[in-house]
């Protein structure tokens, strides 16, 4: 039996969340991740995997009029720490188009995500939410 890299695991969060596969996204987290969104409170902070998810299940998502397109963009992986760039595309309900960058540093330690750093263009993800 062949287990995912961290490489695979970390890519494959990206693919069930542009795919609006959330549950198994999440899956990909370990119960006790330590992720952190690099963002001003309330919109980032340090959290753990459900206040992640209400991030993105009360945040984000109850904003955008369209699913929340990701492009993965580069891959850096070494032993198990992963930095991702990722790309997105939407639109909020107000009509306002979101296209943010990212840069993603993951921890993958048996077989899951243990610990998430998130940067991205704060602002432009705020003005989003705030319409």
């Amino acid at each position: 039996m062949t287990t995912a890299s961290p490489r695979e695991i970390a890519v494959g969060f990206f693919e069930d969340v542009g795919a609006g596969r959330f549950d198994a996204a999440f899956g990909r987290l370990a119960p006790d991740v330590a992720y952190e969104v690099i963002a001003p409170p309330p919109y980032g902070g340090r959290m753990d995997r459900e206040g992640l998810g209400q991030v993105y299940g009360n945040g984000i998502g109850t904003v955008l009029a369209q699913p929340l397109q990701l492009t993965v963009v580069g891959v850096t992986a070494e032993g198990e720490r992963v930095a991702i760039e990722v790309e997105s595309r939407s639109v909020n309900k107000a009509g306002m188009v979101y296209n943010n960058r990212y840069h993603f540093l993951f921890v993958v330690r048996d077989g899951v995500i243990v610990e998430g750093r998130e940067y991205l263009d704060s602002a432009h993800f705020i003005a989003i939410l705030d319409v």
